[in-house]
This record gives structure tokens, sequence and C-alpha cells, in this order.
């Protein structure tokens, strides 16, 4: 048994692609998740780690710092300890699915910037829904 999270959180690193066991690739990035108790805000930081299709989504989507979006994955908490030899708790996520939420960024406008992807890896035309109720059933 393992725990499904569903985040919705800002890039705080743009997306880096690894080599990893039998020369196959992943994908590595930081989520950003806010969280408002009342007038405080606190922001939570999870740790995504994504398989070889994932990384291959993500390199085609053109994934970047501050981009807003939605990550489903596998919970996994980790112990370690920090440089004064405190123990400290990580959040680490194993991507299963993401997609963008919200609109371009101006940065991107311009640019053409990034698409989201579909499951099957292949890029998509971005769509926005303005309003819940316009999605289809």
């Amino acid at each position: 048994m393992y725990a499904i999270v569903n985040l919705e959180g800002r890039l705080v690193n743009d997306p880096e692609i690894k080599i990893g066991h039998n020369n196959r690739e992943f994908c590595t990035f930081r989520v950003a998740v806010n969280q408002q108790l009342g007038a405080q805000e606190n922001a939570s930081y999870y740790t995504c780690t994504g398989n070889e299709l994932i990384a291959s989504r993500i390199q085609k989507a053109g994934l970047a710092k501050g981009r807003m979006i939605h990550v489903t994955g596998k919970l996994t908490l980790r112990e370690y300890k920090n440089r004064d030899q405190e123990t400290r708790m990580s959040a680490d996520v194993g991507i299963l699915d993401w997609n963008y939420v919200g609109t371009k960024p101006k940065s991107d406008e311009h640019t053409g910037g990034a698409s989201p992807v579909g499951n099957r890896g292949s890029v998509n035309n971005e769509a926005y829904v303005e309003d819940p109720d316009d999605l289809p059933v």
C-alpha cells in the first residue's frame, strides 16, 4: 500500500533530466504548494521524480520553473540529517501523472511557450477552462 497525493503548486526549479539504472532517463524537480490557514500562508515543498515516460513528456512540453502544475503521485516520507546533524523529513513524490494548471505566464505568451501533454507522451494544444461547469461530463 502507498499514499496517493494530488499536488497543485509551482515549480521551484527547472526539471532536471538524469540517467539512472540501465541507462534509463528520469526527471526530478521541486514543487511549492501554498497552504493558507486564516491570514497566514505557508509553503510546503515536495521533491517530484518521474520515470522515463514522464521525463519524455516533460521534455516535449518544455516544463519550466514558475509554471503552475498539478501532480498526482505516490508519497514517500524520508528522514535525513542536515549539516548540523538534525533529523529532518523530506516529502518525495513518485509522479504518476501531471498537467498544467491556470493560464500561461506572460513570458510564455510571446515565445509560444509550452503546451500541456497527453497521457501517451504526445504534445497537445493548451486549453483552459475558466468555469469548472464547462468541463465535459
